[in-house]
């Protein structure tokens, strides 16, 4: 069974390599493109991870975690990566009590996010 992954990311571009890249190694992709879209997928599927920008608009990526970890105890445990442009340690701190799984700074690097998610899936 393919594990799915739940991408939440309002950059087109980006969305579609992503998309294409995890595709490609295996994994069922579903997209969204602001945490707002992010939450209505997560009632339609049970994602095994979330990969997520952290500043959009409508919903960030900050406030998409801070919801799930607040209403949706049964995804107390669902892994979760942050992709963000934001390299100040500061806004790492900031997210680091919602427990995210990993920050991956953009531009992504495919090898360190694939490296990741297989971490977080337990491959």
């Amino acid at each position: 069974m393919k594990k799915i992954i739940l991408l939440v990311e309002d950059e087109k571009e980006l969305c579609d390599i992503l998309q294409d890249e995890l595709g490609a190694q295996g994994y069922m992709v579903v997209t969204a493109r602001n945490g707002e879209e992010g939450l209505k997928k997560l009632q339609e599927v049970e994602p095994h991870l979330i990969i997520c920008d952290r500043a959009m608009p409508i919903m960030s990526g900050y406030q998409l975690l801070e919801r799930i970890r607040g209403s949706y105890p049964q995804y107390n445990d669902l892994p979760f990566i942050f992709l963000t442009a934001m390299s100040d340690p500061r806004d790492r701190h900031s997210v680091s009590h919602l427990e995210p799984t990993a920050y991956i700074e953009k531009p992504v690097d495919f090898d360190r996010l694939s490296q990741a998610i297989r971490k977080a899936l337990g491959e």
